[in-house]
């Protein structure tokens, strides 16, 4: 979401004017400051956002900016209490199992490569929230994209993204990240298999353990203040 929002920053500078070309993926990492895997995913959200165009062996060109549709994502991004945590739960909760069973059904094998590289990644950064959230944006992403429906990755990667951008998660809950890490394994699994309502269960109990760190988190929260006082 945070370099959505740079790229985005590009065209309302007129830096990249309507019909222009984007610079390739290795250029505007380096001018952005972020990951190729970082622009990539950035670049996939625009794309359903119908901002930019997605020509496949030509390049990115700019397509248009409709800032009607990017206002309330943009604007939510900015919220870090603990309403804006929990109605981003709530939106994870009611669609991310549902996702992760019909990517079971219907993954292909450039999916689930990109879902274990991600996987790797995260399982090697646990304690790198630089470096492990990109990666978590990467795997939720893919599992909306590998659904065939696109209006999944159109919800799944704001909403993954506000929580990366905010670094909520890895720093304020980091029992989240650490126990929940193995049930992004056991989803993998499952949907590389086919399973389709494991892969929804697997989901669910990894939406359930986060949630549960959060609000242990916040119950610390509560006490530390109540001691202060």
């Amino acid at each position: 979401m945070r370099v959505a929002r740079q790229v985005l920053d590009l065209i309302e500078s007129r830096e990249l004017e309507m019909g222009s070309q984007l610079p390739p993926l290795d250029e505007l990492s380096r001018h952005l400051g972020v990951s190729r895997a970082s622009v990539r995913e950035a670049i996939k959200l625009l794309d359903a956002w119908g901002v930019v165009t997605v020509k496949h062996g030509v390049g990115t060109f700019v397509a248009g900016l409709r800032t009607d549709t990017l206002e309330i994502p943009f604007k939510v991004s900015a919220e870090r209490g603990h309403r804006a945590i929990f109605s981003l739960h709530q939106l994870r909760e009611a669609l991310e199992p549902y996702v992760a069973a019909l990517a079971a059904r219907n993954a292909r094998p450039e999916h689930i490569e990109r879902m274990e590289q991600a996987l790797l990644t995260m399982e090697q950064t646990l304690d790198d929230p630089n470096e492990h959230l990109p990666a978590d944006q990467v795997f939720h992403s893919t599992l909306a994209e590998a659904t065939g429906n696109d209006l999944f990755l159109l919800v799944i990667h704001p909403v993954v993204g506000l929580l990366e951008d905010t670094k909520y998660l890895a720093i304020q809950f980091p029992g989240a990240t650490r126990k929940g890490q193995p049930y992004h394994r056991l989803v993998f699994e499952h949907v590389k298999a086919g399973r389709a309502e494991e892969a929804r269960e697997a989901m669910q109990t990894l939406l359930d353990i986060t949630w549960r760190e959060v609000l242990a988190h916040y119950d610390r929260e509560a006490e530390s203040e109540a001691t202060k006082e």
